[in-house]
């Protein structure tokens, strides 16, 4: 029943043409590091080297939790998914 359902909605290719510009990206940039606040620091040493620095979070908080980028600097203001 849901496949019939689903044949059958108006089609949009907004999550396709975000892949697609996010593969191009991987393609064009490779591997790009984490920006350091999103990475784990679980030693001393890591949190002296800025890892996970300002990064908040909270089970009970929705929605952003910082202004930060999520993306590498490369990337920054990148928006993937433009619904049409």
């Amino acid at each position: 029943h849901g496949t019939v359902y689903l044949a059958g909605c108006k089609k949009d290719r907004s999550s396709t043409n975000a892949f697609g510009e996010a593969m191009a990206d991987v393609k064009q940039f490779g591997n790009l590091p984490i920006p350091l606040h999103l990475r784990n620091a679980p030693t001393k040493l890591m949190k002296d080297l800025g890892y996970a620095k300002d990064y908040k979070w909270s089970k009970d908080y929705v929605g952003p939790t910082t202004d930060k980028s999520l993306l590498p600097e490369e990337l920054r203001g990148r928006k993937y998914y433009k619904k049409h």
